[in-house]
């Protein structure tokens, strides 16, 4: 029978091997991969996750080599470029260690399978007498969360370094629409701070004007936990507002719930201003357009046009219509000294109560000035008041129209003179500018061409008439002297006494000698109006020349009992011309004098020295002229107003040839008279030779 003491040790003995095979089991099928190191850093063991962990399974040539003698752990090399051996050595010493997150590159290693990221606990395993005989290295798999947390950590700083190189701005909200996490982009572009701009300090930096409307739409989105989409403009730290796109979107949780709000600013300011810029572009050509089909229009109209009031009144309408004015003026010059008298107004209701003014200027004021200059002339009120010359008006400066702002073109003919000027006032909108300047230089120049045209219109009407009244009087001119030639004739066939016949030869001889000056003027004006008038030039002398033309004169003078005197002040006076047209000019003058003058007038024939010319004038105590005739008297056919016994006579071309005659010989001619019955002067400058 076994001693009892026997059965104890089997007894004890059993129970160890099952302990062993028990732990050899765990060991195997632990989950933990475990590594089991000698005292000197040899591998003894490894178990199945081990072998899974670093993909060395059994069989293989390096686990055979991780188990043999050869590999020693605190010499191999990636355990000390991992900084473990001070762990190990630890542990090897007896402290229980917990080795930290350790990168393995299990490709260095001759290994398959990808890099390890492990943490490790390094126990010591030691006998009764605490010496340590093993080391047991657990190791667990953190490969997975290390990635994981590395992915999340580069798409963090990939959403930053997006954020910051952007020129998006990027903010993120709470759910409730407030603002929590900064955002560096924000601060950049706006200028404030964490503390301005958290909560609902952002909308600071909006504009006052697009404050409130962002505002109801933000929390109206925030409410809704829809897309929050609009467009506001932002204060850059500079100060400047800037358009931006803004658009922020919802995050929900996995409950469906808003977790945050993230959204981005985009700068469209550019786009914004090329939009508005193309939109007043557009509007601006649509405007100019109009209004150029006006001035179009108007241009129309003023060609169609003939008569100066005519062409006056359609320029007021017009340019007061086109320009949006409240007063349009046309002023024609009137006089010598620049008057100028108003031909055509077009006032709005607002001026009505000046409709009837019509009073023309005395040519000081700032009207003269444009027409001196032929300048336009643009002034604003300030400028218009501080003006020297704007209230030139004469003694009718109460009675005008006030005035808020000019623009006045002076109205030019075709050689460059001033026919007067077009002016405008009280610009509806504004002050006038360049547009409006050059809109009404354009007008003004068709306007003067017509007012030119309805001239020359006028002129050749007039000419007509006159050639219609000129073939009439030279018909009656020609058939006069032939009832008396004709009475001489019958004379002379019945009668044979000596006083018969000869009276009746001078009758003939007078009406011939008439008719032969009437055909010889004739004559003169066809080779004018060829222009094939020579001159038979010598240097003659002036007294002589008044001289001849006196004894020409004298019968007419002497038959009117006129008094005739000649006041020769140049007796010594030379020019070089032709002695026959110089003579035919003065007896002219000398001749219309007579004719002109009642009988037992007076004549003075004056002739002086005027620097380097001579100075004929001939003065009568006549009828005189008109002075709406006198522009007229030197034209061709015209003529005073005629006797009913035609007793002052002529085609009325004697004047046209003196002012022919006299311009060949580079000199000039000029009628002046104070009116009708107090008498004419016509004078003449020759130069001197």
């Amino acid at each position: 029978m076994p001693h009892s003491a026997d059965m104890a040790r089997a007894s004890d003995a059993d129970l160890d091997d099952n302990l062993e095979v028990r732990f050899q089991e765990l060991f195997e099928q632990g989950p933990g991969s475990i590594q089991i190191l000698d005292p000197f850093g040899y591998t003894v063991r490894v178990n199945q996750a081990w072998e899974s962990l670093w993909g060395i399974f059994e069989g293989s040539e390096v686990k055979r080599y991780v188990l043999s003698r050869e590999y020693n752990v605190l010499r191999d090399p990636q355990v000390m470029a991992a900084g473990i051996t001070p762990y190990l050595e630890r542990a090897l010493a007896g402290e229980s260690v917990a080795i930290p997150a350790i990168h393995y590159d299990t490709a260095a290693l001759g290994l398959p399978g990808r890099t390890r990221w492990v943490t490790a606990r390094a126990h010591p395993i030691k006998d009764k007498q605490g010496a340590v005989v093993e080391v047991m290295l657990m190791h667990e798999d953190i490969t997975e969360r290390i990635e994981a947390e590395t992915a999340l950590r580069e798409r963090e700083e990939r959403f930053r370094t997006l954020a910051m190189a952007s020129s998006q701005i990027v903010w993120t909200n709470t759910s409730d629409g407030r603002v929590a996490e900064d955002s560096p982009s924000w601060r950049a572009f706006t200028g404030q701070t964490y503390e301005e701009w958290k909560e609902f300090g952002w909308l600071d930096a909006v504009h006052p004007d697009d404050r409130e409307p962002t505002r109801l739409v933000w929390l109206q989105c925030v409410a809704d936990r829809s897309v929050f989409e609009t467009e506001y403009r932002l204060r850059r730290a500079d100060g400047v507002y800037r358009w931006t796109a803004v658009k922020g979107v919802p995050i929900l949780d996995a409950a469906g719930e808003v977790r945050e709000w993230v959204g981005a600013n985009r700068d469209i300011h550019d786009s914004v201003m090329a939009q508005e810029g193309l939109a007043m572009r557009l509007d601006r050509e649509q405007r100019q357009s109009a209004l150029l089909a006006k001035v179009a229009s108007a241009s129309r109209t003023l060609h169609t046009v003939l008569s100066a009031p005519d062409i006056a009144e359609v320029l007021v309408q017009e340019v007061r219509g086109i320009l949006d004015v409240h007063q349009a003026v046309v002023s024609l010059t009137a006089g010598d000294n620049w008057e100028q008298a108003i031909n055509a107004v077009s006032l709005s209701d607002k001026y009505a109560a000046y409709a009837g003014f019509s009073a023309k200027t005395d040519g000081s004021g700032i009207y003269a000035e444009v027409c001196r200059t032929n300048t336009p002339m643009r002034l604003t009120q300030a400028e218009l008041e501080a003006h020297p010359a704007w209230k030139g008006f004469g003694a009718h400066a109460a009675a005008h129209p006030a005035m808020r702002g000019w623009l006045a073109v002076p109205l030019i003919n075709r050689k460059g003179g001033n026919i007067g000027l077009i002016q405008v006032s009280d610009k509806v909108d504004g002050d006038f500018t360049e547009q409006d300047e050059a809109i009404l230089v354009q007008l003004a120049s068709i306007a003067a061409n017509g007012f030119e045209n309805a001239r020359l219109y006028a002129s050749l009407r007039e000419q007509d008439r006159r050639k219609d009244e000129f073939l009439a009087m030279l018909a009656h001119e020609l058939r006069n002297p032939l009832a008396p030639i004709a009475s001489a004739a019958e004379v002379l066939k019945i009668s044979t006494a000596p006083e018969r016949i000869r009276a009746s030869s001078e009758v003939i001889g007078r009406q011939v000698r008439h008719m032969t000056s009437l055909v010889n003027d004739l004559l003169d004006v066809s080779r004018v109006t060829r222009g094939q008038i020579k001159l038979d030039r010598q240097v003659i002398g002036i007294e002589q020349v008044v001289a001849s033309a006196v004894e020409q004169s004298r019968p007419l003078i002497a038959q009117r009992a006129h008094a005739f005197s000649v006041e020769m002040q140049a007796p010594d006076a030379r020019v070089d011309g032709d002695a026959t047209r110089l003579v035919q000019v003065m007896s002219n003058l000398l001749n219309n004098a007579a004719k002109y003058t009642m009988p037992g007038g007076a004549i003075v024939l004056r002739v002086s020295r005027e620097a380097s010319r001579v100075r004929i004038c001939v003065t009568d105590t006549g009828i005189g002229i008109e002075r709406e005739l006198l522009p007229q008297v030197f034209d061709l056919f015209t003529q005073a107003e005629r006797t009913p016994d035609r007793s002052q006579g002529g085609l009325g071309i004697g004047l046209a040839l003196v002012r022919t005659m006299v311009a060949l010989h580079g000199g000039e001619v000029q009628a002046h008279s104070d009116g009708p019955g107090k008498g004419s002067t016509f004078t003449v400058w020759l130069p001197l030779a």
